[in-house]
């Protein structure tokens, strides 16, 4: 039996006085983060900056004439190099002290600078001849002996000679091979840094434009750093152990090598400092934000 009441609710249903249960709103589930592209963004800046940092250090080292001539004539190598120039020096008759310390350092400024510019080494070695042809005249005046009694032009050709001898003796295919290896590595590291700074820089317009510069370029410029100490190890590892194999320049490739990886850590200490300061940036931007 149905009540009045039930009655009544029935009618006022039936002309919509009674409205609806409310239905519940489901909030939209915020889309998810692009954090694949964010990291395929971030692999391609790690590579870049690695890349960028490497041509650098190799620009400023070893593809570098000056630093190339400060190793040598700081190193043993510059002995291995007098050896050669004196065994010629003695088939001419001219004793190995005529070849004083200057004198070396400035035949290997010589040879650097040609090899650098793409030429074999013709070093001239008429400075020391003419030194020894001085010393030769001042013993004979205290003698009291004339000069003149010297066949004319004989220094000359004793300077030509000489200059023949040794220049055959450094330009070995080894060097003639170093040579041609200098010139590609110039076009490549060159290219290379071309390409990495124009890339890092479309990679920091589209960062920052997309809002996540920050975010990208403190975690590039970290292990960036990380990626970069790696490699610099691994060369130096490697060139240690192809210098161990010869034991006249073993010496000279430990130095080069070392002096190689303390200029690299500046690169890296560099890398270091960007990384902070993005860091930081970031933190201060999520304090600051709040209190907007």
């Amino acid at each position: 039996m149905t009540t009045r009441s039930e009655l009544r609710a029935k009618r006022q249903q039936e002309e919509g006085q009674i409205e609806p249960a409310p239905t519940e709103q489901v909030e939209p589930t915020p889309a998810p983060a692009k954090t694949g592209h964010h990291l395929f963004f971030r692999f391609w800046g790690i590579m870049f900056v690695t890349l960028l940092s490497l041509a650098l250090l190799l620009n400023g080292t070893l593809l570098n004439k000056d630093f190339v001539k400060h190793e040598i004539t700081t190193s043993s190598l510059e002995t291995v190099m007098l050896d050669q120039v004196n065994s010629s020096l003695t088939q001419y008759g001219i004793p190995t002290t005529a070849l004083q310390k200057s004198d070396a350092d400035k035949l290997v400024e010589q040879a650097v600078d040609q090899v650098y510019s793409g030429q074999k080494i013709s070093l001239d070695l008429t400075p020391v001849v003419n030194n020894v042809n001085s010393s030769v005249n001042s013993q004979l005046a205290q003698f009291g002996l004339s000069t003149s009694m010297l066949p004319a032009g004989s220094s000359a050709t004793v300077a030509s000679n000489l200059n023949a001898a040794v220049n055959n003796q450094l330009n070995t295919p080894q060097v003639t091979g170093l040579i041609t290896g200098i010139k590609i590595a110039k076009v490549v590291v060159n290219i290379t840094l071309l390409v990495s700074a124009i890339m890092l820089v479309v990679l920091v317009i589209k960062a920052f434009l997309q809002h996540h510069g920050l975010a990208s370029f403190s975690w590039i410029s970290l292990l960036g750093m990380v990626v970069l100490l790696a490699v610099i190890a691994a060369i130096k590892a490697i060139a240690t152990q192809v210098g161990a194999q010869f034991s006249d320049i073993s010496p000279f490739i430990s130095q080069l090598t070392d002096d190689f990886a303390q200029r690299g850590m500046t690169y890296a200490f560099l890398l270091a400092g960007v990384a902070v300061i993005l860091f930081a940036l970031r933190i201060g931007k999520q304090i600051w934000q709040p209190h907007r």
